[in-house]
């Protein structure tokens, strides 16, 4: 058993799907066959008690004596024809007379006397015999009478339905495996591909991928899964690996500056209270710097790994874009915010309202980083189709057409000497569709050079909400 065992865990999975079903199909067969083979025996040894039964009635109703049965042949014939035998015998246990046929068996059955008709089954020898035993009385003779019918052509058919049983049990089996093997064969083709197509991933990269599968079942879906599975790994190998190389790239740059002032400060400043200034203020700078892009990847780590459930949090974008602009008035008071929106309509989204205050934020200093001339951001707010859509738009420097598709990607700046001067390092915009598409929102923009950008956001809206008023409400 346990090198039966062994040998299935070497096996293949089409020889173990059709061992499988080789094995469950026997199994179901010889359930069915044991069952069917013991009720034909039943059936055919009630058949042969019951030929026994109606031989000893006719045999007690052909004579009111026992003249009258000796003498009647044809009596004698038909229970001969069946390789039956008689005999009759007296009250003492003597033979008064045998008749049996040259088929008849030669068995000794023994002498038991009845009070009423009795058909029982013995076993003499490898053979089973059925013995009828009726008492018999009349004016000149008591005694008994006795049909003995040994069952070789019972033994003989089920010997032939066995044999039949196990001939086509073996096909069975074996035609069970053929097909199992078959279908196994062609059931697995998909999961041998996929196997193939894993094997060739290893070793040659992301870049390969299974056929896409017209079928609609679970091989199908399987084969579809996974190659959707591997766009998303290859995706993800490429942005990892740019985003070690940029965050290599932009710490390098503070940690060279702070070195060579260190140096500059170990070579002469230690006695030069310009030159200890100048290092220190520095030093200080890019620290600074090296501080807000630590912070930015923490804020991007956090977007991404966030487990963001529709419908856990709700925010009012009305509300919440209304406190941000507030703020930045404050600060940047020399810019002009003109918002529109509609005051009869609810904006009430599915989004955290941190989150959605960090996204509005990152725009909203973005447009003041790079607006030169015009100090003017205009905010619009309406609903389209069941979600609420907000677009900012500035008039600053705008970008390139070459660059739009780029701009939310990590650590991409247009202009990355300006973008340092200005304090960017490229991560705000990604953490900002980060966060949108994490609410099932949607983030995009429209440049032009020269004439400033404008973003645009689609949120879910929490509930079904009412449409109608006039836009054009504003608030500077």
């Amino acid at each position: 058993m346990r090198a039966v065992k062994h040998w299935l865990q070497k096996s293949s999975l089409k020889v173990k799907w059709s061992v499988g079903a080789s094995v469950a199909i026997f199994l179901t067969f010889l359930i069915f066959g044991f069952f069917q083979y013991t009720l034909i025996s039943r059936w055919l040894l009630h058949e042969e008690a019951t030929s026994v039964s109606e031989a000893l009635d006719d045999l007690n109703n052909k004579g009111e004596n026992i003249d009258d049965i000796l003498s009647n042949r044809t009596l004698f014939q038909q229970v001969l024809e069946k390789d039956q035998s008689i005999r009759i015998i007296n009250a003492e246990g003597k033979e008064m007379l045998v008749v049996k046929s040259i088929h008849s068996t030669d068995a000794k059955v023994p002498f038991m006397p009845v009070n009423e008709k009795r058909v029982s089954l013995i076993r003499a020898g490898n053979h089973q015999i059925l013995v009828g035993r009726s008492p018999f009385h009349s004016q000149s003779f008591n005694g008994y009478i006795e049909v003995i019918y040994p069952l070789y052509r019972y033994e003989n058919l089920m010997r032939n339905v066995l044999f039949v049983m196990m001939v086509a049990g073996c096909v069975g089996l074996l035609l069970s495996a053929f097909l199992g093997f078959m279908m196994a064969k062609n059931f697995l083709k998909p999961l041998k591909k996929l196997s193939s197509t894993m094997q060739s991933i290893r070793k040659k990269g992301f870049q390969e991928r299974m056929e896409p599968s017209a079928s609609k079942d679970e091989m199908g879906e399987l084969t579809n899964i996974f190659n959707d599975m591997m766009d998303q790994i290859e995706q993800s190998f490429r942005q990892q690996k740019r985003f070690v190389e940029d965050a290599s790239h932009e710490l390098r740059t503070p940690v060279q500056v702070m070195e060579g002032h260190l140096n500059l400060l170990n070579r002469w400043g230690k006695n030069d209270p310009a030159i200890l200034e100048e290092s220190l203020q520095a030093s200080l700078q890019e620290l600074s710097r090296m501080k807000k892009l630590v912070e930015e990847l923490l804020d991007l780590s956090r977007a991404e790994e966030a487990k963001i459930l529709a419908n856990e949090e709700k925010a009012d974008l009305l509300a919440v874009t209304e406190r941000v602009i507030r703020n930045f008035k404050m600060i940047h008071q020399q810019f002009d915010f003109n918002f529109q929106y509609d005051p009869k309509q609810a904006y009430e989204i599915l989004m955290s309202e941190n989150h959605l205050e960090q996204v509005l934020i990152i725009v909203f200093d973005n447009a003041i980083k790079y607006s030169d001339r015009i100090y003017k951001v205009d905010i619009r707010l309406k609903q389209e189709k069941g979600r609420a859509v907000l677009t900012v738009k500035d008039y600053g420097i705008g970008i390139p057409k070459e660059d739009l598709p780029q701009i939310f990607h990590r650590f991409y700046r247009v202009d990355k000497a300006r973008s340092r001067a200005k304090g960017g390092n490229g991560l705000g915009l990604a953490i900002a569709k980060q966060l949108t598409e994490g609410y099932s929102g949607t983030i995009e923009a429209a440049s032009e050079v020269g004439k400033g950008t404008e973003i645009r956001f689609t949120f879910p809206l929490a509930a079904k909400q009412k449409t109608g008023g006039k836009e054009g409400v504003s608030k500077k």
